[in-house]
């Protein structure tokens, strides 16, 4: 079954002497895709793309000024250019074990962000039709350089935290 309904979003934090100044964003991701093949209405496969183009700044706390809606398309620019987004243009993940205990959904595979790919376990929650889970990601096992200025006093923290809140269609 394909999934089309949900959210998925990126949260960072701030990282260097100078991060009291940052911003803690939310990054919505407006171009993504989930499938899981089921078998005797139970997951067994899972695989999901995400299109990088498609990042938006949702919303960003913390930080000396309120976030704009110029700083908006400033940082999108600036994760554009950090992700190599013309190079590496989407997430993808497929899963290798899927194994299910109640709620409990632990998930097994290949994750590959920036032309790197590395095995991810994830654990999520199944509530009926909603699949919901928060899964850590650092940026550097992947080749990625976090975004940084001041000559590094302020930067993007190197783990970042993809939440799920996908809808299973009935």
């Amino acid at each position: 079954m394909d999934l089309t309904a949900g959210n998925v979003t990126v949260r960072t934090d701030v990282a260097g002497s100078a991060a009291r100044v940052g911003h803690r964003l939310t990054i919505g991701v407006d171009d993504w895709s989930a499938t899981v093949d089921m078998v005797r209405g139970k997951p067994k496969a899972v695989s999901f793309r995400a299109a990088l183009g498609s990042l938006q700044v949702r919303s960003g706390s913390g930080g000396v000024t309120p976030l704009t809606a110029v700083d908006k398309q400033v940082i999108k620019r600036n994760a554009t250019k950090t992700l190599q987004v013309g190079e590496y243009p989407e997430v993808t993940f497929g899963s290798e074990t899927v194994t299910v205990d109640g709620s409990r959904v632990d998930v097994s595979g290949a994750l590959t962000i920036h032309g790197v790919t590395l095995g991810l376990d994830a654990t999520l929650t199944l509530d009926g039709t909603r699949v919901t889970g928060s899964i850590p990601v650092r940026q550097t096992d992947f080749g990625i350089r976090p975004y940084s200025l001041m000559l590094g006093q302020l930067k993007v923290a190197d783990e970042v935290v993809v939440d799920l809140d996908l809808e299973l269609p009935d």
